[in-house]
């Protein structure tokens, strides 16, 4: 049976081969290990979103909890060790990515496991696990589900017990809790998701108190943490960068776990949650249903010419884009007419740099799915863009061909995207001129605790609001904390007809070279690393 299963998860493996998809890189983080049990981390930086794989060494078998879109991660490592998927968990339906769970259920002839309540909504056939009930992972481990509603109503947390210890079978020993978006390292999840199932933002936040209190805080102290999410991510605020933890330190340090009354809680966790990314509506539905394999869908796109593209673009701008995913400098340089920039970044979107940033997140929060979307890549990196753009539920209708040197000799008039760096007080100087607006584009708390002291808030998700009450008569100069939301704005009101500078370096330059020109007047010292970062890579001879 399992040799059976291996091979079934080899077959995806060499059906995306056989399309030349590239596999992008694993996002594997780090293994725990206790006893004959073992937990694989991997994490996509680029939507700050953690999967597991669950596995006895000695049994040669595994769950997988929490799957991206691309499930060969996980096909491969099993394929390599010769075990078998017993099982898919989910912690709860996701907003923020499309999850895997169909596919690789279906390539491993594996079962889908959720908490209570899913049964009638979704398209698929799943096991609801009842509030404490088990499912076998071996003769020694086993993984129990936790009711703990809060973020979704159907929310699981499921805890990984030692069944049978130095040989002997008894009371059952938990080792991980994998938390899915109930407890986050450092915060906990958002509970203002579901209102289109009838539920108040406040209604969740008393279940989330509840299950944190009487179900998770239960637990013992050196319980480890594994949450779904980490920073950055839109499903809570103020989450850790840690990729685990234990109940005993988020019992000790975690803010949402100090406030001991529910009235308090509630203010605390439907206060200042980061904006909901239009996509997140669309990813519901497409995890409800369980989508489709990640090929056939990257495979929608068809490739065109430059000219091809404008051409059907100009039957219908305002229903396609351009969505140029080359690094920022190459975007400047040269750029189709009215593309917006949102560059991929690098490693497959595992590791992300502060100038990199989350480029399928804001791809999803700024771009409609129903737009038709011609992609530009760097050559080689087309197919990736697409896959990462698939891992929130968008089919590009296109792929743009060629690159700049191509399209000048189509004839085509190519455009640029200003770029300015803080040098010094004459540079600065031009951003505080009368015939200039700043734009600070970051989120409402960032700019409240410290910004350029001219500087307007128009934070990016709500960016084009902006711009239609904006002033054509001046210049937009527009910054971030360190480069990359302001590349997309400038690109963003630069397509919607006004004149942008992307100012290069952002508010980790302004803060801490021209502290003076900020409301605080000091220097940020959480901005000295970015700055120190920034300088490396703007202030080289040819960086101008």
């Amino acid at each position: 049976m399992a040799e059976t299963l291996c091979k079934l998860g080899q077959s995806a493996v060499e059906e995306k081969d056989s399309l030349q998809i590239p596999t992008l890189p694993s996002g594997y983080r780090e293994t725990l290990t206790d006893g004959n049990v073992e937990v694989l981390i991997y994490y996509l930086g680029c939507l700050a979103q953690a999967s597991y794989i669950v596995r006895d060494r000695k049994a040669k078998t595994a769950f997988v909890i929490d799957p991206r879109r691309d499930v060969d991660v996980y096909t491969q490592e099993l394929v390599k060790h010769h075990t078998q998927l017993k099982g898919v968990f989910l912690t709860h339906i996701h907003a923020d990515f499309v999850s895997g769970h169909a596919e690789l259920a279906h390539c491993c002839d594996a079962d889908i496991y959720m908490g209570p309540g899913v049964k009638d909504r979704v398209g698929f056939a799943v096991h609801e696990v009842e509030d404490g009930k088990s499912i076998k992972l071996s003769d020694q481990y086993s993984l129990q589900g936790l009711h703990t509603p809060g973020h979704t109503p159907e929310s699981a947390t499921w805890i990984l017990n030692a069944t049978c210890v130095a040989g002997k079978v008894g009371s059952p020993v938990p080792l991980y809790a994998f938390t899915g978006d109930t407890l986050f390292i450092g915060s906990c999840g958002r509970p203002d998701l579901v209102g289109s199932l009838g539920h108040t933002a406040q209604e969740m936040a008393k279940l989330m108190y509840k299950s944190l209190h009487t179900k998770l805080m239960q637990l013992p102290d050196n319980v480890k943490v594994l949450p779904a999410h980490g920073a950055g991510s839109p499903c809570g605020k103020s989450l850790s960068d840690a990729l685990w933890s234990t109940i005993g330190a988020e019992r000790e340090k975690n803010p949402a776990l100090q406030i001991k009354d529910v009235d308090g809680f509630v203010t605390f966790l439907t206060f200042g949650q980061p904006h909901s990314p239009q996509y997140f509506y669309d990813s519901v539905q497409a995890n409800l249903k369980g989508a489709g394999t990640l090929a056939s869908d990257i495979l929608k796109a068809k490739w065109v010419s430059a000219a091809s593209a404008l051409e059907e673009i100009g039957a219908q701008p305002d229903a396609a884009i351009i969505l140029d995913t080359r690094d920022a400098s190459q975007f400047a340089a040269a750029h189709l007419p009215r593309a917006v920039n949102v560059p991929k970044g690098g490693a497959g979107g595992t590791v992300v740099e502060a100038h990199e940033g989350n480029f399928a997140i804001w791809a999803g929060t700024l771009i409609p799915k129903d737009d038709g979307i011609f992609i530009v890549a760097t050559a080689g990196d087309e197919y990736e863009s697409l896959e990462r753009l698939a891992r929130i539920g968008y089919t590009a209708h296109a792929v743009i061909i060629g690159g700049p040197p191509e399209w000048q000799a189509d004839g085509i008039e190519l455009e640029s995207q200003q770029q300015i760096y803080p040098r010094d007080e004459q540079t600065i100087g031009q951003l505080c001129d009368e015939s200039s607006v700043v734009v600070d584009v970051r989120t409402p708390d960032e700019f409240a605790s410290n910004h350029m002291s001219k500087a307007v808030n128009w934070p990016l998700a709500k960016i084009r609001e902006h711009a239609d009450t904006a002033d054509r008569s001046k210049t937009h100069y527009c910054y971030c904390a360190s480069g990359f939301r302001s590349t997309i704005g400038s690109s963003v009101l630069s397509r919607l007809g006004l004149t942008a500078v992307n100012v290069l370096g952002g508010f980790a330059v302004i803060s801490v070279d021209f502290p003076h020109h900020t409301s605080t007047g000091k220097i940020c010292p959480t901005m000295k690393k970015n700055a120190q970062a920034m300088k490396r890579l703007y202030e080289q001879p040819d960086s101008q």
